[in-house]
């Protein structure tokens, strides 16, 4: 028989992570805990047992980057753009109007 010793709700979880100066609501625990499928569930009773608190913990972590993961941005801008804000930017000459 499994020990269930160690069982906790996510409200005293979230009042254990208050005490440790970590603000988070209950809601928002839930959540992340179901995204992960770091919970047990009984009916409509959520709770944690130590293993699942580890797990969530541990998904906290950011992701480190390896380095020259990210790709070097790409201009989009072109030469047609650049000529086409020098033409609108460029002072108008004024328009021959017709006499009245």
């Amino acid at each position: 028989m499994p020990d269930i010793e160690g069982a906790i709700t996510p409200a005293n979880l979230v009042a254990k992570f208050a005490g440790a100066g970590i603000h988070i609501s209950e809601r928002t625990l839930r959540e992340r805990a179901r995204q992960l499928g770091a919970f047990r569930q009984m009916g409509k009773a959520m709770f944690f047992m130590p293993e699942d608190i580890d797990a969530l913990i541990d998904a906290l972590k950011p992701k480190p980057k390896a380095s020259g993961e990210t790709a070097p941005a790409v201009s989009r801008w072109t030469e047609a753009d650049t000529d086409k804000l020098i033409e609108r930017l460029s002072p108008k000459r004024p328009r021959d109007r017709p006499k009245k």
